[in-house]
């Protein structure tokens, strides 16, 4: 295969400190054959299109009306490429991304990823969130379920066969990429790099983890899915064993207010559960400060997701 015609898409919402670094990356890469599509939808409230329109015909803009799932869908309805090539309007690529995502299309695969890095940032909560990422992303295998749409290339005849669930506001690339798993391989490979800028305060930290957490009964409760819902090879296989501690947690110390020996139950959870976040943390953190900062991160992420299925699972019921 020499130098296939690639078409990537970028769906984009109030990204207006980020975009500009993301379209000049785009447009300055190695690979020739491409071209750049990228909707901002009609609900973005900064100046997002604005900076996009400066850019003319190097790029392909339009607004759309309606949330990510929907924008994908009617984007790659457009697209006539050979393939299709996905990234966020708060990602920046290497110059050698789209050349490194064709070259590791062989018979049998329908679609690569590659490595997401943490950009040098001064917010502790980005650095800390993103090098955790990194980490799990640094030990991936070559064959996996599936990877995220901020860094990911598939064959246009897959991609469009395939519709996003618009019922999902996030998690909707995880059920999307399982799908892709009945046409072939989906390959990892981590010479393919995107600069990835996570959420800067604990609200929209926390606000982003809970709709992950709100999403997997969607996901997850199908017939399609209930087998994965052990995990994959991206996400924490701990996160599970942690939210249950964390609930008994709360149950027990609920239940303390009538009795005192379900409180001291309670603090073999909460030991239990911070001895389990103290391992994790073991080779990302450098000081002390970012040791704790590192168990906030994680007592956070888990208390979004065990609280996001909760009402997740009402929702579904």
């Amino acid at each position: 295969m020499k130098n296939p015609s690639v078409t990537i898409v970028v769906t984009s919402r109030n990204d207006e400190r980020t975009i500009k670094n993301c379209v000049d990356s785009l447009l300055n890469q190695t690979y020739q054959n491409k071209k750049i599509y990228i909707t901002v939808a009609t609900s973005s409230t900064d100046k997002t299109y604005d900076i996009l329109k400066t850019y003319g015909k190097k790029i392909i803009l339009e607004r759309i009306q309606g949330n990510r799932p929907e924008s994908y869908n009617k984007m790659l309805q457009k697209v006539k490429t050979e393939f299709v090539a996905f990234t966020d309007g708060d990602a920046v690529v290497d110059k050698n991304w789209l050349k490194s995502l064709i070259s590791s299309f062989v018979s049998g695969v329908v679609a690569v990823g590659g490595t997401i890095k943490n950009p040098p940032s001064s917010n502790m909560l980005q650095d800390l969130v993103g090098r955790e990422l990194e980490y799990r992303f640094a030990h991936l295998p070559k064959h996996v379920a599936r990877l995220p749409t901020m860094n990911l290339c598939v064959r246009a005849k897959y991609a469009k066969a395939e519709r996003f669930n618009t019922e999902l506001r996030v998690a909707q690339e995880t059920e999307w990429g399982y799908k892709l798993n009945k046409y072939g391989k989906t390959i990892f490979n981590p010479k393919a790099i995107v600069w990835h800028y996570h959420r800067a305060t604990w609200k929209q930290y926390f606000k982003q983890q809970f709709l992950y957490g709100q999403n997997v009964p969607k996901v997850y409760l199908t017939q399609r899915n209930l087998n994965k819902i052990k995990g994959d090879e991206i996400s924490d296989p701990m996160m599970p064993f942690q939210i249950g501690l964390l609930g008994l947690w709360c149950l027990f110390l609920a239940a303390g207010a009538v009795d005192l020996t379900y409180f001291k139950l309670s603090g073999l959870f909460i030991s239990s559960l911070l001895v389990i976040f103290a391992y994790q943390t073991h080779g990302l953190a450098k000081t002390v400060i970012e040791f704790l900062y590192f168990l906030a991160i994680f007592f956070v992420r888990t208390f979004a997701w065990g609280l996001g299925i909760f009402v997740g699972l009402f929702e579904v019921l």
